[in-house]
């Protein structure tokens, strides 16, 4: 009889619930075949995926039918781990137990950006994000042979983005006018992917996936975390989460960042970049925005996060 079920989904606190005796029995396999200490280990999420955390070890079990994502996972853990400016974890087990699949992370520690943003200076903000534009810099500098798996047709995904991005920015509150502006916004962006540049990319790099540590009473960069969604593809759309969720509307902060990551953003830059803050597959803009914002959503959202640095580029 399978110690885990074939198909289950987890979407809640109840559903994890339901399968604690399995996943705890699951621990206890994990831990007996690579000699791991996981007695204490604590649910850390609820998802599509259940995470187990204990001081030293992040414990991923995935269902069936998310085995490719961990597959894709941690094959990027595993490129960028001794490669970047920012530590990230390493790879300690792999394995499955019946149709499941498991890996086992290197703990990191460190304070999340999110739990520490209240404490920071303003120029603590400005050295975090050069940091991180130094880190990101450093990641898109990783090879991306071998990694087809990560691979995706990033002229197909611009078009699917801009198909679907009216339908999940109204499901996530942007008023209609701010809506109608959508199209006219897309059109003028065109081009959407500007050039042949690729690299490996984070993809959804926000302020619980940055961890930070003290350092003579200053906050520094110190860790990246989760690489779930790595994929290949434009540099220009590994900006977007950390802009809107990790530094936020600071303009030196914000320069510090582009400076770091050799962006250079002009006016048809930053309308690009405002196109792909809205077909993100993550950026809801009405949490940026007053609730009863209107047409000028976009053009706000534009000069308040995407501040140009040149007034033009060839």
């Amino acid at each position: 009889m399978p110690l885990l079920p074939d198909s289950v989904s987890i979407d809640t606190r109840a559903d994890l619930a339901a399968l604690a005796d399995p996943l705890s029995r699951a621990l206890g396999v994990i831990a007996d075949r690579h000699a791991l200490s996981l007695d204490n280990a604590t649910p850390a999420s609820t998802g599509s995926a259940p995470v187990f955390l204990t001081e030293r070890w992040a414990i991923k079990l995935v269902p069936p039918q998310w085995q490719r994502e961990l597959e894709a996972e941690l094959i990027a853990t595993e490129r960028v781990h001794g490669k970047l400016t920012a530590r990230t974890a390493s790879v300690r087990a792999r394995g499955a137990i019946d149709a499941w699949s498991y890996a086992v992370f290197e703990r990191l520690d460190g304070t999340s950006l999110r739990d520490a943003r209240d404490a920071l200076s303003d120029s603590d903000r400005q050295s975090i994000a050069a940091q991180l534009g130094e880190a990101l810099r450093s990641l898109h500098a990783v090879s991306t042979d071998g990694l087809d798996l990560l691979h995706v047709d990033w002229d197909a995904f611009a078009i699917e983005r801009v198909r679907l991005a009216p339908t999940f920015q109204a499901k996530h509150g942007l008023s209609r006018p701010a809506l109608d502006s959508l199209a006219p916004l897309f059109e003028r962006a065109r081009p959407l992917v500007v050039d042949d540049r690729r690299a490996l990319l984070h993809a959804d790099l926000h302020h619980e996936h940055i961890l930070l540590a003290q350092q003579n009473g200053r906050w520094k960069l110190h860790a990246l975390l989760d690489f779930g969604d790595a994929v290949v593809g434009h540099p220009e759309y590994e900006l977007v989460t950390p802009v809107f969720l990790a530094v936020g509307p600071h303009r030196d902060a914000l320069l510090a960042l582009f400076s770091a990551m050799g962006f250079r953003c002009d006016e048809r830059s930053a309308a690009r970049l405002t196109a792909w803050s809205a077909m993100h597959k993550f950026n809801a803009l009405s949490r940026f925005l007053p609730r009863d914002h209107g047409a000028d959503a976009l053009s706000i959202l534009r000069e308040t996060y995407w501040p140009r640095t040149v007034d033009h580029v060839d």
